[in-house]
């Protein structure tokens, strides 16, 4: 059902625009400035015309009646996950929180913030035919208002060269992301089909560009993509929404990149040097092997410093009369998110361009780089 139109101040749509507003207007400022005038032309209608339509779109904005309908989130124990959760009791969801451990410090939070009684924490392992079964029942018995929305946010993260990374590990982190995935949307489907409502799967920038030391991660990510995209067609017909939420750099605001994680990361990192080839470890050095996780350590202070507008876009996804198809999603406390902003010109530069600019970004700036072979 549609409620009230719902409108944005010019003013405060400014304010949230200020950096894309100037961003593009150097854009569209540069060619003048090397006097390519006709190209410059053609930018500035391209802008004006994206500026207008998405003025129109904001103001024109339409919401759902929520109606405490249900919305099923995975991976509530931190992170997205969890603030989504506290988002949607505000707006008068029904919300199922799912949480690896329904007895951690997370659930508990999630227990204790809200008096409404629309939050239900239940055990909820992606990975698990049962627990997702079981949240299937649970859900029937206690939306009465039906089910809404289906958020697969639950993911695993690790970083490791191909070479580096074992088998194990890379059937451990597709099982969470790839199949967790799969295995939500296909059990929660037909419920979804019955309120023609929305299933939003939460990937990454990084399944939109390959960034080195992130192979098995990369991979589950784009395999997402893909997977969203196919059942965003196939359920079309029924008038279920499939959205794709590419949230930037923000893995030191979240669960990913905590104090507790990074030493499961170390862990991990260290089961694949002690499980590499002699001729492996002989071939990148030691040193070169712990200047990824240090440099993964030090990048986390880079990234946000709130999570807010990954939790206003998965609102948006939810609410949205109309939402977009994908939400890529700047992260990052330095000016530009330089991930989201090379996703964005990839289209309009050769492949060895993005090569040499991701091999200086990454590769080049550690210590000990591994001797090249002549191409």
């Amino acid at each position: 059902m549609i409620g009230a139109v719902k409108t944005l101040p010019w003013k405060e749509f400014l304010a949230l625009h200020a950096f894309e507003i100037v961003y593009l207007c150097v854009l569209a400022a540069l060619p003048l400035i090397l006097a390519v005038r006709a190209i410059a032309v053609v930018i500035v209608l391209v802008l004006a015309l994206m500026g207008a339509r998405s003025l129109l779109t904001r103001l024109t904005f339409k919401a759902i009646d929520v109606e405490e309908q249900g919305v099923v989130i995975t991976g509530c124990d931190t992170g997205f996950g969890h603030a989504l959760v506290k988002r949607l009791d505000h707006l008068g969801f029904t919300v199922i929180a799912g949480c690896l451990d329904d007895q951690g410090e997370g659930a508990e939070s999630l227990r204790k913030w809200s008096d409404s009684g629309r939050i239900h924490v239940i055990k909820m392992d992606v990975t698990s035919d049962s627990d997702v079964k079981s949240a299937v029942e649970f859900v029937k018995k206690n939306c009465k208002q039906g089910l809404w929305g289906v958020v697969n946010n639950a993911a695993l993260n690790y970083l490791g060269h191909a070479e580096f990374c074992t088998m194990e590990q890379f059937k451990k982190i597709a099982e969470v992301n790839q199949f967790g995935v799969i295995r939500v949307s296909k059990a929660f489907l037909p419920l979804l089909r019955e309120s023609k409502g929305r299933l939003v799967n939460v990937t990454s920038a990084k399944g939109k560009i390959c960034l080195p030391f992130n192979t098995a991660y990369g991979c589950t990510k784009y395999a997402v993509e893909a997977f969203s995209d196919m059942v965003r067609l196939e359920m079309k017909p029924f008038g279920v929404k499939v959205i794709v939420l590419e949230p930037g750099d923000f893995g030191g605001t979240t669960g990913m990149l905590n104090s507790k994680t990074l030493k499961w990361l170390k862990g991990e990192m260290n089961t694949m040097w002690d499980q590499a080839s002699s001729e492996l470890r002989s071939t990148y050095g030691r040193d070169y092997f712990d200047a990824l996780f240090t440099g993964t350590a030090a990048a986390a202070k880079e990234a946000a410093k709130t999570m807010a507008p990954v939790i206003d876009a998965m609102e948006d996804a939810l609410v949205n009369v109309h939402p977009q198809m994908r939400y890529l999603v700047d992260g990052s406390n330095k000016l530009i998110d330089k991930n989201n902003l090379l996703i964005r010109i990839r289209a309009f530069i050769p492949d060895k361009w993005l090569d040499y600019i991701l091999e200086r970004l990454y590769i080049r700036s550690l210590p000990h780089v591994p001797p090249q072979t002549s191409q």
